[in-house]
């Protein structure tokens, strides 16, 4: 299941995500499950997310550098 926090810091676009994530120690981003259809991800770093099980039907793709997808 999807870190809520981290999708609704997701869902607010690339530009926000990208200052916003590497500002953190979170470890790995969690967004397994989450439903990301049709979202903008071409900018957003997603280095080493935890993608297993997530929609990523009609999105632009981000850069996928070690992420899981399960």
């Amino acid at each position: 299941m999807a870190n809520e926090e981290q999708l609704a810091h997701l869902k607010q676009g690339a530009e926000h995500w990208n200052v916003w994530i590497q500002g953190r120690k979170l470890g790995i981003p969690d967004l397994a499950g989450a439903d990301l259809r049709g979202l903008d991800l071409s900018e957003v770093i997603l280095y080493n997310a935890d993608l297993s099980g997530a929609n990523l039907s009609g999105t632009l793709q981000p850069h996928f550098f070690r992420a899981t997808f399960g």
